[in-house]
């Protein structure tokens, strides 16, 4: 069979703004943190919280007193609970962490990353007038200072300009599958990790396709054998982007096209990802920067 992938032309070169050693310096918690927190009020009760963390996927809940910060409840407290005892009764205020450091919207960056490296905590809750705002956890501030270990090699030559490219945003850690990956592994991934598609590759991660949830539902509404493989049913049309595109170039691929992701390539071979949320993820960044939560300007409000 032969496959066709078609890669958008490549653009220019820049690296991620905001990369410097100064730069990351003057960080503050505002500029890193996440908006969208998974939060549980005290007065829920507990095993809707255990509900919580495995739909989410999460390894702690920030615990709110009508949008207070309360407490947290990880997971090591209700496993070391749950390991006792077959059934957790009574509210999540039974069971939170009352004791919490968290830190304010203005609070900077590395006074955080010196909290999480010196504790046991994977998290740091953020407030806003005592409220809670956001969470900053150790792979946002990874996230935050990786620019700063670039290798030179790597610098691209329009990083003056702050233009985002593909390799600035793309997510590497893949989930993938190869052509003769039978079709239950397939929708096994798709529905475990709750993703839209799965990128096809062969054994050298040469992209060949990509296998989608609605090709998965096509192999439903059809009678397949058992032994049906991803080679089948997967779409070999793909639109991928070189990791050195302009970021505005697969934005605009993505608001134009009926799917939620495109691959990143390098030549012929897979190196990313990139999804129409990653693209608002950083490009939400650069607002609240843009939009007077800057050096002189007071505290971003949360979100309403």
């Amino acid at each position: 069979m032969g496959y066709e992938t078609r890669v958008a032309r490549e653009g220019g070169s820049s690296v991620c703004p905001a990369g410097s050693h100064e730069d990351t310096e003057l960080l503050t918690a505002k500029d890193v943190m996440q908006y969208g927190v998974v939060s549980i009020d005290r007065k829920q009760p507990v095993y809707r919280a255990v509900s919580l963390l495995l739909e989410k996927g999460i390894s702690g809940l920030v615990v709110t007193d009508e949008g207070r910060l309360s407490g947290m409840l990880s997971e090591r407290d209700l496993l070391r609970l749950m390991h006792k005892t077959e059934y957790l009764p009574g509210l999540v205020e039974d069971y939170m962490s009352p004791n919490v450091t968290s830190f304010d919207v203005e609070d900077r960056v590395t006074v955080i990353c010196r909290h999480l490296v010196e504790s046991s905590f994977r998290h740091a809750p953020i407030t806003y007038e005592r409220r809670l705002a956001g969470m900053i956890t150790r792979a946002d501030l990874i996230r935050a200072y990786k620019e700063r270990f670039r290798p030179p090699a790597e610098t691209s030559g329009e990083a003056a300009h702050g233009e985002l490219l593909a390799e600035d945003v793309m997510r590497y850690g893949l989930l993938t599958v190869q052509p003769d990956t039978s079709l239950y592994d397939a929708m096994d991934m798709i529905a475990r990790h709750h993703v839209t598609g799965l990128p096809v590759v062969d054994e050298a991660m040469r992209l060949l396709g990509i296998i989608t949830e609605t090709d998965v539902l096509l192999s439903i509404t059809h009678p397949v054998p058992v032994e049906a493989t991803v080679e089948a049913f997967m779409t070999t049309d793909v639109i991928a982007f070189h990791r050195k595109t302009r970021l505005d170039e697969i934005c605009a691929c993505l608001i134009e096209k009926d799917f939620h992701r495109v691959p990143i390539l390098d030549g012929d071979k897979l190196v990313g990802i990139i999804s129409r949320s990653d693209i608002l993820r950083k490009r939400a960044s650069v607002f609240k920067l843009r939009t007077g939560c800057g050096e002189n300007a007071g505290p971003c409000p949360p979100p309403a």
